[in-house]
């Protein structure tokens, strides 16, 4: 079989890519000096690489990077860069782009334009030039991404073996979609998203998360964002912020009470606004998803646990992130502390104690997945006292240790976690004793579903 040069490959790639999407690709040598381009506004998009600094941060990272880089500028302006390989040796640099992942706002534009301090005539010339930019939906940018990678390795990755600029791997499993020019297409993207959104709704609804994990398999979800103000980080927090409403309403019509639904609500609607990046607001959707739908389950599961048990452990997921006491709930819900404790204990089969750690547990895996904060100050905030004691009872609660748990988003999306959780307990057993000291043989999976 005849062996194509690389380079050949690279030019018929890049005569497909223009004819498909009008999406220029350019190839430059490791001098920085432009071999050829198709696109059409060469000059003027070379300016818009230097005020960037987009070359630079390619160049500086060239040796070592043999998977496509997702680089973006001041402006919004998204690249994908490669880098080609001759006798172990950089080569030649590949550019694909430019292209938006949204409408970005025309103010907007001019703004960052002007803190760049660029002159008026070049400000003038780059406006022009930007309704030109092609508009591509993050799924298809990667896409294109994957080809490029095997057009030079002839090697076949996923789009999670992608890198940001950031240094973030992408994460496309709840990619942000742009509006495309189209109308015909603009409407059928729509048409898709809203029976795919239906059908998740109706997941959550049954409180199924098999159903959540195939539909994820079987479909890339991308949503149009719900604003346009030209910051894609804004923009993703409010799509985020409706989405969470959405699952939050499809968990009440499935059976969950109004209170704990705006319990979680809320609560991720305050995660999500600390979230500094798009892929922590993909994996936090993930996680939102998966706990709506886990809660639905079980209280379809045991559906005959009193309203004053319910109250109570609303009150505990409320106020989890506060200093709280057995005195303290029991009052909440109108018993002595002896008598709740053994009411609590027989309906949900888990001690008042047990279920405020578990509780904590689970806000402490919010602040892994969306912050930077470290192991102990996410401790002190949930008053375990000690980051010890914190890493012990996460262990025992999530099967693996706090470290773990965000090394292993780091490579990952929230809903495999979710799908390590869901095994992490099949068998397991665990001693527990009730509030009387009689040791139970339970299976802690057991103890769990029958909490509702």
């Amino acid at each position: 079989m005849e062996v194509i040069p690389v380079e050949v490959r690279l030019r018929v790639l890049a005569g497909q890519v223009y004819a498909a999407a009008d999406l220029g690709m350019w190839c430059f040598n490791m001098k920085r000096e432009l071999m050829y381009s198709t696109c059409p506004y060469e000059n003027e998009f070379l300016n818009f690489l230097k005020l960037g600094e987009c070359m630079d941060y390619l160049y500086s990272r060239s040796e070592g990077w043999e998977r496509p880089v997702i680089l973006n500028d001041p402006i919004g302006l998204i690249w994908i860069g490669e880098t080609t390989y001759r006798e172990g040796q950089p080569d030649l640099m590949i550019l694909m782009g430019p292209l938006f992942l949204n409408r970005t706002s025309v103010k907007h534009i001019e703004e960052t334009l002007r803190s760049m301090e660029s002159s008026v005539f070049i400000r003038r010339q780059m406006s022009r030039i930007l309704d030109h930019v092609p508009v591509i939906m993050m799924p298809m940018m990667t896409q294109y991404a994957l080809m490029l990678h095997y057009t030079i390795y002839e090697e076949k990755i996923l789009s999670g073996d992608c890198y940001y600029q950031n240094g973030e791997t992408v994460d496309t499993s709840f990619g942000i979609m742009a509006e495309k020019p189209n109308i015909e297409i603009s409407r059928a993207a729509s048409d898709r998203e809203r029976n795919v959104e239906q059908l998740l709704m109706q997941g959550i609804r049954e409180g199924n998360p098999e159903f959540i994990v195939g539909l994820n398999k079987q479909v890339e979800l991308a949503y149009t964002l719900v604003s346009d103000t030209g910051d894609i980080l804004r923009d993703s927090k409010n799509t985020v912020l409706v989405f969470n409403a959405l699952c939050s309403r499809a968990a009440v019509e499935g059976g969950l009470s109004p209170t704990t639904a705006k319990e979680v609500e809320s609560r991720y609607a305050r995660e999500a606004e600390v979230c500094d990046s798009v892929t922590k607001l993909t994996r936090l959707n993930n996680q939102l998803v998966h706990e709506y739908t886990m809660r639905v389950r079980e209280c379809r599961e045991n559906p005959h646990i009193s309203q004053e048990i319910q109250s109570a452990c609303d009150y505990i997921k409320a106020n989890a992130l506060k200093e709280l006491s057995v005195d303290e709930i029991s009052k909440s819900a109108g018993y002595t502390p002896y008598y709740f404790t053994k009411k609590f204990y027989k309906e949900t089969g888990v001690r008042v104690t047990d279920y405020i750690k578990e509780m904590r547990i689970e806000y402490a895996k919010i602040a892994l997945v969306s912050t930077k904060k470290g192991i102990q100050e996410i401790s002190d905030s949930l008053h375990f006292g000690t980051r010890n004691y914190f890493s012990k009872v996460f262990h025992e609660v999530v099967g693996m240790s706090p470290t773990e748990y965000r090394e292993r988003l780091e490579g990952g999306t929230g809903q495999e976690v979710a799908s390590a959780d869901k095994g992490r307990n099949a068998g397991k057993k665990k001693e527990e004793k009730d509030e009387t000291g009689a040791d139970t043989d339970r299976t802690y999976e057991g103890a769990r579903r029958d909490r509702y």
